[in-house]
């Protein structure tokens, strides 16, 4: 009974292999294959890249509606019938690129509710022609269904979601509309492509995901100092020239430098020493932010402020001074400001001017007895 028992109990460090399967199937369709932590923080880029897609395509296809609408106007037949479906599709593609450009900066999610609009103007443009000749089967409606999910990026299953809400609604208005003969001919079509559809969306949009991410990953670690975390000095040389555009009054500079590295190294060891640097470079990204801290040297931190008030610059580097001192640590701060005047700020000047103040406390903090480092070294 008793083995019985224990062997009836689930073994640790081996997990249901069904489980495994069904929160894979789970990942892909609701994060396109990657974890939801990682979807979660790739959200703000997949939103960029979505509005980036839509302001072309909107253009696009405003401009797709305009000529057929053109078209209509001037030629008889088929093209007259859908000069108002023209008409129409035309104005929301033009609301849609002003929504994309001063709506969606200032509130980025909108872009999904846009993304949304545009792919229904094309399912509704696409099953309204399909519909002009009840003796003919559909091709638009099929064609649109294969490619319009793949312009944009979006979870899977809300992308399944739409094509099964399309399909649906198209044979309802097939079995309305059209002759039986026909009417089934479209229903295989699109229940068969509509198939398809989610098939190849799954699988694209699950590549397309991951290439995002794996992008990001790449764009992050050539631009941060994985130690800290902060900026690191290839990402600080790519962007020192930007900082006098980021400012409309003056520019402030910080440059940091860790006392004792050496030493804590030598007597405590080096994860110490990376304990140290990580305390500071965590102080500093507190007060200036993750984009304008930087670690550029071995012990070297350098910080930008753009409009800074001198007087709460130096009582905040007063706070940040005695937190350090309270964990043991101590910092060489050297500001300098420059005002932005008609004449570009000089980068250069103005860092050395800060590297030139931190130099000076850097040599009263060791003229100190006590912080003498050849009396330190003798202990």
């Amino acid at each position: 009974m008793r083995g019985s028992q224990m062997s009836a109990l689930p073994r640790k460090g081996k997990e249901n292999p069904m489980m495994i399967t069904m929160q894979k199937i789970k990942n892909l369709f609701l994060y396109a294959g990657i974890e939801r932590e990682e979807y979660n923080a790739l959200l703000p880029e997949i939103r960029e890249q979505n509005r980036q897609l839509l302001r072309l395509f909107s253009q696009l296809g405003a401009v797709m509606f305009l000529l057929l609408y053109i078209a209509s106007m001037i030629t008889q037949g088929f093209a007259t019938v859908n000069s108002t479906t023209y008409m129409v599709s035309g104005i929301v593609m033009i609301l849609i690129f002003l929504g994309v450009n001063y709506l969606v900066p200032k509130r980025p999610r909108l872009v999904t509710v846009f993304v949304f609009v545009f792919e229904l103007v094309l399912y509704i443009f696409a099953i309204h022609i399909s519909m002009l000749h009840a003796d003919k089967p559909a091709v638009s409606a099929v064609a649109f269904l294969l490619v319009t999910p793949l312009l944009f990026y979006d979870r899977p299953s809300r992308l399944c979601a739409l094509i099964a809400a399309v399909v649906a609604v198209f044979c309802a208005i097939v079995a309305y509309y059209k002759q039986p003969e026909v009417a089934e001919t479209d229903y295989w079509n699109m229940i068969t492509f509509g198939c398809v559809a989610v098939a190849v969306t799954v699988f694209i949009m699950s590549i397309k995901t991951r290439f995002l991410a794996q992008s990001r990953q790449i764009e992050y670690m050539s631009q941060t100092d994985l130690l800290t975390g902060v900026k690191n000095r290839n990402h600080y040389e790519n962007r020192l020239q930007q900082y006098p555009e980021m400012c409309a009054k003056n520019l402030a500079c910080v440059y940091g430098d860790v006392n004792g590295l050496h030493e804590v190294n030598n007597r405590l060891g080096h994860p110490a020493g990376d304990k140290m640097l990580r305390e500071v470079a965590e102080a500093m990204r507190q007060r200036f932010g993750s984009e304008h801290t930087y670690r550029i040297g071995g012990d070297e931190f350098v910080a930008f402020r753009a409009d800074a008030q001198p007087e709460q610059l130096s009582a905040e580097l007063d706070r940040m001074r005695q937190e350090l001192d309270a964990k043991g640590y101590h910092v060489s701060f050297g500001v300098a400001v420059h005002e932005k005047t008609q004449d570009a700020l000089d980068m250069c000047e103005i860092v050395r001017e800060a590297e030139n103040a931190m130099f000076s406390e850097k040599k009263e903090f060791y003229s100190q007895p006590e912080h003498n480092r050849r009396d330190r070294q003798r202990l």
